[in-house]
């Protein structure tokens, strides 16, 4: 027992020293100024940094580094003329009002990587591409290293994609990801500007294992977000768009047959508010000639400015891999309508692949009777023709096929094409042109014009008595 007890005490002291003497490095070293100057080297920008609050025991309780701003590129001359400066506000590339890294220490021994939190407080992101098409990020997501001449004759070879076998310890990680933070892009090249605000993106209980991947290969995700633009933009599938996001759901980063990093996500996204102009789909719904026939204004409408807002039932489930976006289950409650869609898009070709639902509010119905009423009123130009078909009976007759069970106006459509170029087809209902409908009640008139004409024709040679006769006759066959 006492070998026991002195072996015990003698791991608790190793691990008390291990700690310790982290902390000690820990504190020596982890310094803003030193911070900052290892970033300023690492990223070619001016770093400042308020605060660190680091002291003996952070490697167990965890360092929070506070208001860090970055600045664009700058050369190392620049870098040096800066020293002591803080950022201009103009020139920010980033900032971060805090940022917390909290990691467990024992695990390190069993070369295990357990890390509690890695998040980062109400960041600012500015990213920018200049008319040449050139990111002011470039400098930091492309290589640095320059092939020698005879090297550039020679193909590259494809960098090695990551797998799950090369990570050379389990990964657990309770947290990571950002608070309240805001990302703006302005692309000079084609005038667009979009900024994407309140964004929280956080990934939790994060599992991945190499040695066991079948059931240790997942992360949970959850994030919302407003997205925006600023200003309309001058191509593409939109014109202008401010929607909020709610995510949840679950992301696999390795594939489990080729263990390679080939990330699929499962996720549902809650849209409770926003409001969108131009989107091209709409726009080529509301283009369906025979549908304009019908609806006029009132499919014309998808052409405007969309808005939702208070909406628990607007959202779509998602499945995303490999470029590709499968969806299911999507709703839109909009003021006027509620569109319901499913199918899939290819994020690389813009190809799609939908079906669309449109649903009217039941309102709506008797706005479009009255207008159908007006078109078949002005569309008949004999007298008799309304005399025998009025033309409001005829409108109840074209909206018959509109309606669904629960007598409200519904719509369905195929989506081909791409997102900036939609193909729609109307599936459902099959409508024939109102002027068939007119035509089919000329037709009926002209049938009951010939039988009155034969009628009067035949009452010129009978005598009175014989008409009052014609006129019984006709009586009685008219209740049969």
């Amino acid at each position: 027992m006492k070998k026991v007890l002195w072996a015990l005490g003698a791991i608790v002291a190793l691990i008390v020293v291990l700690v310790v003497a982290a902390g000690v490095i820990v504190y020596m070293t982890v310094t803003k100024d030193f911070v900052a100057s290892k970033m300023s080297a690492a990223l070619n920008r001016h770093v400042t940094i308020e605060s660190i609050d680091v002291n003996l025991f952070s490697v167990v309780s965890g360092i929070e580094v506070k208001n860090v701003a970055i600045s664009n590129f700058k050369t190392p001359d620049q870098l040096a003329a800066l020293a002591g400066k803080p950022v201009p506000a103009g020139d920010l590339f980033a900032g971060v009002e805090s940022f917390r890294f909290k990691l467990k220490f024992l695990p390190l021994l069993k070369r295990q990587i357990e890390l509690d939190e890695l998040t980062l407080t109400a960041p600012v992101i500015n990213l920018s591409k200049d008319r040449q098409g050139v990111l002011n990020i470039d400098d930091l997501i492309k290589s640095k290293k320059q092939p020698a001449p005879e090297e550039k004759k020679e193909k590259a070879e494809p960098a090695k994609p990551l797998s799950a076998d090369d990570l050379p310890v389990a990964v657990s990680i309770g947290e990571i990801g950002m608070r309240n933070a805001t990302v703006n892009y302005d692309d000079a090249a084609l005038g667009h500007r979009f900024q994407i605000y309140n964004l929280t993106a956080l990934a939790h209980d994060i599992e991945i294992d190499p040695k066991a991947l079948e059931s240790k290969d997942q992360a949970g995700v959850k994030f919302g977000m407003g997205a925006k633009t600023v200003g309309p933009l001058k191509t593409g599938s939109v014109q202008n768009f401010d929607v909020k996001l709610d995510v949840t759901g679950k992301v696999i980063p390795f594939d489990r047959q080729s263990r390679l990093l080939n990330p699929e996500a499962l996720v549902h996204v809650g849209l409770p508010e926003g409001e969108i102009t131009g989107l091209q789909i709409f726009n080529a719904v509301a283009q369906i000639p025979v549908l304009g026939e019908y609806l006029g204004e009132y499919i014309a409408f998808l052409k405007d400015t969309q808005k939702w807002s208070g909406s628990k039932n607007s959202g779509l489930d998602l499945r995303y891999k490999d470029n590709q976006a499968d969806i299911s289950n999507g709703r839109l409650d909009l003021e006027q309508a509620s569109i319901t869609f499913d199918g899939g898009m290819n994020l690389a070709s813009s190809a799609v692949k939908m079906n669309l639902g449109v649903v009217m509010d039941q309102a709506t119905n008797d706005k479009v009777q009255a207008l159908l009423t007006q078109k078949i009123d002005r569309a008949i130009k004999d007298p008799k023709v309304k005399q025998y078909a009025r033309p409001e009976m005829l409108a109840q007759t074209a909206m018959k096929p509109l309606l669904n069970s629960d007598d409200r106006i519904e719509l369905g459509a195929a989506v081909a094409g791409t997102t900036q170029k939609p193909a729609v087809t109307l599936t459902r209902p099959q409508l024939g042109s109102l002027s068939v409908i007119i035509k089919d009640a000329a037709g009926d008139v002209a049938v009951e014009a010939a039988k009155e004409a034969v009628k009067e024709k035949a009452k010129e040679y009978l005598k009175d008595d014989q008409k009052k006769l014609l006129d019984d006759v006709g009586g009685l066959l008219k209740k049969r």
